[in-house]
């Protein structure tokens, strides 16, 4: 008696698939393998800065402002007053999935690399 609803054994059983190209096909769908905007501003920063890069930390992205860690308070002063206009054109230009609408700079000083020269001594060790 058809009661006009498919039933499960209606149906071929030949629809089987690998595992493997399931989650292929669902990573390429999902596109968790696609840079993140955070990586593509970053990307475009070290691309734009150049060399004083490696001086800046990218350190998060909210409602589209870049909160940007400078370690050198002459590259600060730098950045805010004579860059910032650039590198906000560059990011703009380069990052099309995200929209910065501005970037805020931060001084946090670095301290020296462990062990080395001006490594603090605990005094009853000198």
């Amino acid at each position: 008696m058809s009661t006009g609803r498919a039933e499960a054994s209606d149906y071929e059983k030949d629809f089987t698939e690998p595992v493997g190209q399931v989650i292929k096909r669902w990573v390429r769908r999902s596109g968790i393998l696609h840079l993140s905007d955070r990586e593509r501003i970053w990307n475009a920063w070290q691309e734009a800065l150049g060399a004083d890069a490696a001086h800046t930390r990218l350190e998060g992205l909210r409602n589209h402002v870049a909160s940007v860690v400078v370690d050198s308070s002459a590259l600060l002063s730098e950045l805010r007053g004579f860059r910032k206009q650039q590198l906000l054109d560059a990011l703009r230009r380069d990052v099309r999935t995200c929209f910065v609408r501005d970037i805020r700079f931060r001084l946090e000083k670095r301290g020296p690399p462990q062990g080395g020269p001006h490594e603090k001594r605990n005094r009853r060790q000198a």
